[in-house]
């Protein structure tokens, strides 16, 4: 693909002309003269002097790009030529050990992710007066970290996806990039360490875009600029209401690690309609380009973006950067001090645009995170391996990943409560009844404390004790304290008692003999007889086996029924070895942050959050106390029986009541037609929420395949032996479905409900496809057998569901059921193909509601296999 442009920056801001990339300068030329032979036709010359310009300056991008990426290839070497400093072996061995992964991270950050990450993907070209440009449109370039509404309506941009990193420009190890501007021979401008920018510095200057910063050498302008700094904030947020300074747009477009086009679109100027755009045309790979010259194969505007949304995928999840649409910018770019809940529906991009949230915030506050860190929590490891290339490609090495389960590991859960059970350890009730049962082995002193030493005795009386007692007590009812911080206090201040009795007597003590004191028997036996010491397992296993302490515990607040169900569901096991459930896991989390309390991080980013329990949002919210989170989900998608029913109550059990909510609905991967369909199931499930729309149509992309003719009938009335001839030919239909899919690019995944996925393996097995289960702890791999229980946040070019009726029937509740069908019927990028024997679930085959977004006239192609 080749596009046009303009000729520097300052330039007149009219529009070019789109030509095709190579051989066609001739385009519309033949047969252009008129009855005068040897005459030229004025509009074919212009058509081919545009052509001609615009490969000259595909070329000079191009020649851009080849710099760039000998001056990332010095950077490289330059880091790999860096000697970690030397120092004690002992005594800075931390410190050494620190430079070392700190210098590996760099080096890898500078890898030359061509042909997965291109160098650039975008051009910013400021006006020459970019001040004035704003001042003449009402709008501003913001300087500061954005957490309010911005500009919308600007198209999306174009872009390649891949595995790369943010090198550093300092020689600070780690660190992932600085602010700069490009190499514009002249320019000059006032730029902040921060990256926050002058208007005046911007004016006239042209600015590179991408993943990372890139220079050729130590103090020189980069050639390229990171995406997080705020001088490329217009590329996300500009529109010709708000051009925000910049004279003009560029989007560039790749083939693998080749630049094959460029798209312009003039946001300052007279000489365009608002929306206009210049492009190039569509070329296939190695291709010719099509005959008949610039109208045959021009693009529309934004056909970059569509052409990256609709690229194929055949790894793990891959970054935004070159298409971040203004409202998840907004998101993006908030403030770290701003907690943010995000209510997006299917393929509207929350999970990327937390990713980049992350990456954003580490690049602004970088100091800050590499002291607290920032820990991104999931549902299931395969859905972090899904995730974990992004934040490396997009240079930020240092963010942990981590299911809610690993998080609270220091138990093995074995067991599995019952869904009442399960239900009810995570009530947020249980907090309090826990900490009732960690209050309850407190005991008032009933006598004094006497202490002999080799230099006397002391005695502290019971009134005195007492008193130290209660001041302790109230710190830990007022929460200011931990129960085990409270205990020590106790001893300390009981032994500063001692002390105080034997200088009265004439014998003074160190400090030294203090904290020896405190330690000793008589103190130590004093405060365990009115303190005890508490072990988080031992208490919560004594509380869900004594039924005298669970009715203390529980008194007012959980009623005898519901205390013979959690005395029900006791751990089974011995004292050492009990079956702890997942549920249990929290309960005894929030009991070891009673007593000991819970490190924190900076930032805290959970996704899937519509299905945590309230134990396990306050697991997560003791773990950013101090800190701010993003919380990402959807309602619709809640699957566990305690799925969240509102994002008031939700945030509310995480700690952020006031957390600011974002809504959205506009979806950018999957296309129309599959989430009108899938739509169907939404004033079923929850309807309280606005219908998604989608940014894409692609026809073709839905397909039911029904496995017989009679797959309307009633599936109760046909006997064992047909419904085993029903799975066979839907077996069949679906080994035929792959085998096309897998000469097909892009990924594939057949989803199927937990119980069917054992009898479709072996069925896939048999033909010799290769196709992968997928298990909880692995990596979705380009073609796999998913099931239902685990498709939530991947997504897949073609997705074939299996039985959607046996996918509803394997929850416990039918809501529940239609809920897992929404997830599984969103998960396609591509193609959806539906594949049945038994009857569609009756709410899926209800007419389109009225609010839901669908092409005009859309069918759903029905195919009778017989």
């Amino acid at each position: 693909m080749v596009g046009t442009g303009s000729r520097g920056v300052g330039r007149n801001a009219e529009p070019e002309t789109g030509v095709e990339a190579g051989g066609c300068s001739g385009a519309g030329t033949e047969g252009a003269g008129t009855e005068g032979e040897g005459e030229v036709d004025p509009a074919a010359e212009a058509v081919a002097q545009a052509a001609a310009a615009g490969r000259a300056e595909l070329e000079a991008e191009r020649d851009y790009l080849r710099r760039g990426r000998a001056a990332l290839a010095g950077m490289r070497a330059e880091a790999e030529g860096t000697q970690v400093a030397g120092g004690d072996p002992v005594d800075d061995k931390v410190t050494i050990e620190f430079l070392r992964i700190a210098r590996k991270r760099r080096i890898a950050g500078l890898a030359d992710g061509e042909g997965t990450a291109p160098l650039f993907f975008a051009r910013l070209d400021y006006a020459p007066d970019a001040r004035g440009a704003r001042d003449g449109r009402g709008g501003s370039v913001d300087r500061g970290v954005s957490g309010a509404p911005g500009a919308s309506g600007a198209p999306g941009v174009s872009g390649a996806p891949g595995v790369s990193g943010a090198p550093g420009v300092s020689g600070a190890p780690g660190v992932s990039g600085a602010p700069g501007v490009s190499g514009v021979p002249g320019a000059d401008g006032s730029f902040e360490a921060d990256g926050s920018f002058e208007a005046d510095g911007a004016a006239g200057r042209r600015f590179y875009l991408g993943r990372r910063h890139v220079r050729e050498s130590a103090g020189d302008d980069p050639l390229v600029v990171d995406w997080r700094t705020d001088v490329a904030r217009p590329f996300y947020r500009a529109h010709r209401g708000d051009p925000m300074g910049v004279l003009r747009r560029r989007r560039f477009g790749y083939d693998g690690p080749e630049l094959t086009a460029f798209e312009d679109e003039p946001l300052t100027g007279s000489g365009s309609a608002p929306g206009d755009a210049t492009t190039g045309a569509s070329v296939p790979p190695g291709g010719a380009p099509p005959a008949g010259g610039l109208a045959a194969g021009g693009l529309a505007a934004g056909g970059l973006l569509e052409r990256e949304i609709e690229r194929p995928r055949s790894g793990p999840m891959r970054d935004i950067v070159a298409t971040i649409q203004p409202e998840q910018d907004e998101i993006v770019r908030a403030d770290l001090a701003v907690s943010v809940c995000v209510q997006g529906a299917p393929g509207t991009g929350k999970t990327a645009v937390g990713l980049h949230r992350a990456a954003y915030l580490l690049f602004t506050h970088r100091e800050r995170l590499a002291r607290a860190g920032v820990l991104v929590v999931g549902p299931n490891r395969a859905f972090l391996g899904y995730i974990a290339a992004v934040l490396p490609t997009l240079g930020e090495f240092t963010v942990r990943h981590s299911t809610l389960d690993e998080l609270v590991d220091t138990v093995a859960a074995r067991g599995v409560d019952g869904v009442e059970a399960a239900t009810l350890k995570g009530d947020a009730r249980l907090a309090t009844v826990v900490r009732r049962a960690l209050h309850d082995g407190l005991r008032s002193p009933d006598g004094p404390v006497r202490v002999v030493t080799s230099v006397g005795r002391w005695t502290v009386g019971e009134e005195e004790f007492a008193g130290l007692f209660a001041d302790a007590a109230a710190g830990l009812r007022a929460g200011t304290i931990r129960y085990a911080a409270a205990r020590d206090r106790l001893a300390t201040r009981l032994a500063a008692a001692v002390r105080r009795h034997a200088e009265a007597g004439g014998h003074f003590l160190t400090d030294g003999a203090l904290r020896t004191l405190a330690r000793g028997r008589a103190v130590r036996d004093a405060v365990e007889a009115v303190w005890p010491k508490v072990d988080a397992p031992a208490l919560v296993r004594r509380l869900l086996t004594d039924p005298a302490l669970l009715a203390r515990a529980a008194d007012g607040v959980l009623d005898p029924a519901e205390q013979q169900i959690l005395l029900a569901a006791a751990p089974p096991g011995g004292v050492r070895t009990p079956r702890w459930s997942p549920a249990d896991a929290f309960c005894i989390d929030e009991a070891r942050d009673l007593i000991d309390g819970t490190p924190g991080v900076g930032h805290l980013i959970v996704d899937e959050a519509q299905d945590l329990s309230p134990m396990q949002c306050r697991a997560l919210a003791r773990r950013c106390a101090d800190g701010s989170l993003t919380v990402l989900g959807d309602l619709a998608q809640g699957t566990t029986p305690w799925a969240a029913t509102s994002w008031h109550a939700q945030l509310a059990h995480l700690g952020r009541p006031g957390a600011h909510l974002e809504v959205l609905t506009r979806g950018y991967r999957v296309p129309a037609q599959i989430i009108a369909f899938a739509g169907r199931l939404l004033a079923h499930i929850s309807a309280e929420l606005t219908a998604p729309t989608s940014a894409r149509t692609a026809p073709g992309a839905l397909v039911i395949l029904a496995a017989d003719a009679d797959a309307d009938a009633d599936a109760d009335a046909a006997d064992a032996a047909d419904a085993a001839d029903a799975d066979v030919r839907v077996a069949a239909i679906v080994t035929d479905q792959v085998a096309a899919a897998l000469g097909r690019a892009g990924s594939l995944a057949v989803v199927a409900a937990d119980a069917d996925v054992a009898a479709l393996a072996a069925a896939l097995a048999g033909a010799g496809l290769g196709v992968d289960v997928l298990g909880a702890d692995d990596t979705p791999s380009r073609a796999c057998l998913v099931p239902a229980s685990l498709a939530k946040g991947l997504e897949f070019d073609h997705v074939i569901v299996v039985e959607p009726a046996s996918i509803v029937a394997g929850e416990i509740h039918p809501r529940l059921g239609l809920r897992r069908l929404y997830v599984v019927l969103t998960r396609a990028v591509s193609e959806l193909t539906v594949v049945h024997a038994r009857p569609l679930p009756h709410e899926l085959r209800d007419p389109v509601p009225a609010t839901a977004v669908a092409p005009a006239g859309m069918d759903v192609p029905v195919v009778t296999a017989g």
